[in-house]
């Protein structure tokens, strides 16, 4: 093989590696945010941890909201589900020991942001409490 066409091929790969990263990159863009908000420490076995999320509208998006110890152990865990559609309670209160609260916030297009106040019995004391990671559930 000349030199040239060697040369020809490293450059052709390395423009097919870029294209197939960039290609990943677009298909695994999210069509879902989620922003920790606050959390309170109720006692020992309860934590309240409020967090956004902003979603289209007719996505169903499922959240695990985590409860961590003073060693970044995971002490409690929760799924809260969102959507599909616009949440229509109007409630901006906390909920009940062991309830979720799904607050309606702002609509942009087809998006809609929702607050979710959730509480997360725990087994052990917790110092920290968000949300760990969210996905759309596919209809």
């Amino acid at each position: 093989m000349s030199r040239r066409l060697k040369s020809t091929l490293v450059v052709a790969g390395l423009l097919l590696a870029v294209l197939a990263t960039l290609l990943m990159t677009i298909a695994g863009t999210e069509r879902f945010t989620s922003k920790d908000v606050a959390f309170d420490i109720q006692s020992p076995q309860l934590v309240t941890v409020t967090f956004d999320v902003t979603r289209n509208v007719e996505d169903t998006v499922e959240c695990a909201a985590q409860v961590l110890s003073e060693g970044k152990a995971v002490v409690g865990w929760k799924l809260v589900t969102f959507g599909p559609g616009e949440s229509s309670s109007s409630s901006t209160t906390t909920p009940q020991p062991g309830a979720d609260a799904i607050v309606p916030g702002a609509r942009n297009g087809d998006q809609v942001t929702e607050r979710a106040i959730s509480q997360v019995r725990t087994n052990y004391q917790g110092v920290s409490g968000g949300v760990s990671r969210c996905w759309v559930l596919e209809k």
